[in-house]
């Protein structure tokens, strides 16, 4: 009886100990099962953490992600140094002043001989409503580039004069040079209005305006537009001088009417608050100075 207990405690003890040993294996495997979900959980964050990132943080592509944006940017790259190797021609005639007469035709001739825009930077852009004044006129793209600034260079007969864009704050008007200048919209043209007293400004962007005064009749000039038409942007406060020496900015005819007409200011001027500011002469302001100085006819 003894023997049979001792036999039955012993299988007891043993059947412990293997319940213990297995108990301890289970252990181990949820202890590495565990540890490999952790790992996995953590890659699965990381992942998710990276595609956020991708998905939401800084876009360094200069396109705006758009392929339109991308092929305008391109196209504007290609063309930004079209000017590079023209020199000023130094023709143009000199007329005789009209006494007494402030606003009209400038005694001295003045051609845009090149007009170009630097490549914009696409990495914030802003929508734009461009509406064709005939329905078939080509227009710019309905979504522009809209950050930091552009340098536009125009070469004239009598000098080269540069401008510093505002294109975070004109996105509009700057993707219209932009559009227009890269195909020489503006070479050749003729500034057709010069004013010189109360506003000092001078007047150019007229497609038309050239062949009207060499068709003697400088009357017409003034009247002509790219083919589209746009809304103000950038407009200054209503104050004096709101619109001072070396200023960019549109003419139009009233509301929406914004063209590719433009005007250099001078001498500080004060204007309805109706004219976008497009940006800011850098260099030869003097030449308009000089212009200013011949008189109108």
């Amino acid at each position: 009886m003894a023997s049979k207990q001792a036999q039955r405690l012993a299988a007891r003890q043993h059947l412990q100990q293997r319940m213990a040993v297995k108990a301890e294996e289970e252990r181990r495997r949820r202890t590495v099962a565990w540890s490999v979900g952790g790992v996995g959980a953590l890659a699965a964050l990381v992942l998710l953490a990276w595609g956020a990132f991708a998905w939401l943080g800084p876009d360094d592509d200069k396109s705006g992600g758009d392929p339109d944006v991308q092929q305008l940017v391109s196209d504007a790259q290609a063309a930004a140094d079209r000017c590079g190797d023209v020199e000023p021609s130094g023709e143009g005639a000199t007329g005789t002043a009209t006494e007494g007469l402030t606003d009209g035709r400038p005694v001295q001739d003045v051609y845009l001989e090149c007009l170009q825009m630097t490549a914009p930077d696409a990495s914030e852009t802003a929508s734009c409503m461009y509406t064709s004044m005939d329905g078939t006129s080509p227009v710019p793209l309905a979504t522009q580039p809209a950050a930091g600034s552009q340098e536009m260079t125009i070469v004239t007969n009598l000098g080269v004069i540069t401008a510093d864009i505002e294109t975070a704050q004109a996105p509009c008007t700057a993707g219209s040079f932009t559009f227009l200048a890269k195909d020489g919209y503006f070479d050749g043209q003729q500034c057709h209005r010069l004013t010189t007293d109360g506003i000092w400004v001078l007047q150019c962007g007229d497609p038309d305006a050239r062949a009207a005064i060499e068709a003697g009749t400088p009357e017409m000039a003034g009247a002509g537009s790219p083919g589209y038409q746009y809304g103000e942007e950038n407009t200054p406060v209503e104050d004096e001088a709101n619109y001072p020496a070396g200023t960019i900015a549109m003419a139009n005819a009233g509301a929406g009417t914004t063209g590719s007409q433009f005007f250099i200011v001078y001498e500080d001027t004060t204007l309805g608050a109706d004219y976008t500011i497009l940006g800011q002469i850098t260099s030869g302001l003097d030449i308009v100075e000089q212009v200013a100085a011949a008189g109108v006819m």
